[in-house]
Protein backbone atom coordinates (compact mmCIF):
# COMPACT_ATOMS: atom_id res chain seq x y z
CA UNK A 1 0.00 0.00 0.00
CA UNK A 2 1.24 3.65 -0.61
CA UNK A 3 1.19 6.14 1.48
CA UNK A 4 0.12 9.37 0.50
CA UNK A 5 2.79 11.85 1.91
CA UNK A 6 1.38 14.65 1.11
CA UNK A 7 0.50 18.23 1.24
CA UNK A 8 4.28 19.03 0.85
CA UNK A 9 5.49 21.83 -1.20
CA UNK A 10 6.37 19.77 -4.51
CA UNK A 11 3.06 17.94 -3.96
CA UNK A 12 0.67 20.16 -3.07
CA UNK A 13 -3.14 19.10 -2.48
CA UNK A 14 -6.08 21.14 -2.07
CA UNK A 15 -4.55 22.24 1.32
CA UNK A 16 -4.93 26.57 1.57
CA UNK A 17 -2.60 26.86 3.51
CA UNK A 18 -0.08 24.86 2.50
CA UNK A 19 1.71 28.06 2.25
CA UNK A 20 2.26 28.48 5.89
CA UNK A 21 5.34 25.54 5.28
CA UNK A 22 7.63 28.57 3.91
CA UNK A 23 8.18 29.63 7.63
CA UNK A 24 10.52 31.94 6.34
CA UNK A 25 8.39 33.09 3.43
CA UNK A 26 7.48 36.47 3.21
CA UNK A 27 3.58 35.46 3.06
CA UNK A 28 3.85 33.61 6.00
CA UNK A 29 6.18 36.00 8.31
CA UNK A 30 3.14 38.60 7.13
CA UNK A 31 0.37 36.69 8.29
CA UNK A 32 1.92 35.30 11.45
CA UNK A 33 2.95 39.56 12.01
CA UNK A 34 -0.87 40.14 11.51
CA UNK A 35 -2.31 37.61 13.59
CA UNK A 36 0.16 38.79 16.47
CA UNK A 37 -1.11 41.89 16.57
CA UNK A 38 -5.23 40.88 16.26
CA UNK A 39 -3.99 38.73 19.18
CA UNK A 40 -2.38 41.75 21.20
CA UNK A 41 -5.05 44.14 20.29
CA UNK A 42 -7.50 41.78 21.61
CA UNK A 43 -5.94 40.43 24.79
CA UNK A 44 -2.92 42.54 25.55
CA UNK A 45 -4.42 44.65 28.16
CA UNK A 46 -3.34 45.21 31.62
CA UNK A 47 -4.33 41.82 32.73
CA UNK A 48 -2.13 40.13 30.59
CA UNK A 49 0.79 42.41 31.29
CA UNK A 50 0.39 41.13 35.51
CA UNK A 51 -0.58 37.84 34.48
CA UNK A 52 2.76 37.74 32.35
CA UNK A 53 4.75 39.54 34.95
CA UNK A 54 3.08 37.52 37.75
CA UNK A 55 4.43 34.21 36.04
CA UNK A 56 7.72 35.40 34.86
CA UNK A 57 8.20 36.02 38.83
CA UNK A 58 7.40 32.58 39.47
CA UNK A 59 9.22 30.75 36.88
CA UNK A 60 12.37 33.31 37.49
CA UNK A 61 12.69 32.70 41.12
CA UNK A 62 16.50 30.99 42.39
CA UNK A 63 14.66 29.02 45.06
CA UNK A 64 12.29 27.52 42.96
CA UNK A 65 12.96 23.53 43.64
CA UNK A 66 14.96 21.49 40.09
CA UNK A 67 12.70 18.82 38.47
CA UNK A 68 15.58 16.17 38.05
CA UNK A 69 16.17 13.13 36.21
CA UNK A 70 18.14 10.01 37.83
CA UNK A 71 20.69 8.43 35.45
CA UNK A 72 23.22 6.32 37.33
CA UNK A 73 24.90 8.29 39.66
CA UNK A 74 23.87 11.65 38.64
CA UNK A 75 20.55 13.34 38.64
CA UNK A 76 19.98 16.04 35.71
CA UNK A 77 18.13 19.42 35.46
CA UNK A 78 17.44 22.03 33.05
CA UNK A 79 17.59 24.64 34.47
CA UNK A 80 15.75 28.29 33.55
CA UNK A 81 15.60 31.21 34.62
CA UNK A 82 15.85 35.34 34.18
CA UNK A 83 19.21 34.89 33.23
CA UNK A 84 19.49 31.59 31.51
CA UNK A 85 15.98 31.82 29.07
CA UNK A 86 16.95 29.16 26.92
CA UNK A 87 18.63 26.98 29.90
CA UNK A 88 21.54 25.21 31.11
CA UNK A 89 21.54 21.33 31.28
CA UNK A 90 23.59 19.84 34.43
CA UNK A 91 23.79 17.74 36.72
CA UNK A 92 24.61 16.85 40.28
CA UNK A 93 25.40 14.49 42.76
CA UNK A 94 22.33 12.67 44.78
CA UNK A 95 24.31 14.21 47.96
CA UNK A 96 24.91 17.55 46.44
CA UNK A 97 21.36 18.02 45.53
CA UNK A 98 20.48 17.10 49.14
CA UNK A 99 22.56 19.65 50.51
CA UNK A 100 21.13 23.52 50.95
CA UNK A 101 23.30 24.80 47.90
CA UNK A 102 23.63 21.97 45.10
CA UNK A 103 27.41 22.25 43.11
CA UNK A 104 25.98 21.87 39.51
CA UNK A 105 28.51 20.74 36.98
CA UNK A 106 27.38 22.56 33.75
CA UNK A 107 26.76 20.18 30.49
CA UNK A 108 25.51 22.68 28.12
CA UNK A 109 25.30 26.28 28.34
CA UNK A 110 22.31 27.08 25.56
CA UNK A 111 22.36 30.25 25.88
CA UNK A 112 25.92 30.86 25.68
CA UNK A 113 26.04 28.64 22.43
CA UNK A 114 23.03 30.60 20.97
CA UNK A 115 25.27 33.21 21.33
CA UNK A 116 28.51 32.00 19.95
CA UNK A 117 27.21 30.41 16.99
CA UNK A 118 24.66 33.45 16.60
CA UNK A 119 21.18 30.83 16.37
CA UNK A 120 18.71 30.93 18.07
CA UNK A 121 18.79 27.10 19.90
CA UNK A 122 16.65 25.50 22.06
CA UNK A 123 16.53 22.86 23.82
CA UNK A 124 13.46 21.28 25.16
CA UNK A 125 14.00 17.68 26.41
CA UNK A 126 17.00 14.82 26.52
CA UNK A 127 16.24 11.23 27.05
CA UNK A 128 18.82 9.02 27.60
CA UNK A 129 19.10 5.10 25.51
CA UNK A 130 17.66 2.61 28.68
CA UNK A 131 20.63 0.96 30.47
CA UNK A 132 23.24 2.37 28.28
CA UNK A 133 24.82 2.89 31.95
CA UNK A 134 25.65 6.70 33.02
CA UNK A 135 25.37 9.58 30.66
CA UNK A 136 28.66 10.36 28.91
CA UNK A 137 29.46 13.61 27.49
Amino acid sequence: MRIDDRPTIASPDDDPYLWLEQIEGERALAFVARQSKLTLERFGDAGFANDRDTLTAIYDRPDNIPYVTRRGGFLYNLWKDANNPRGIWRRTTLDEFRGLNPKWEALLDVDRLALEENQDWILSWIKTQPDAGPARY
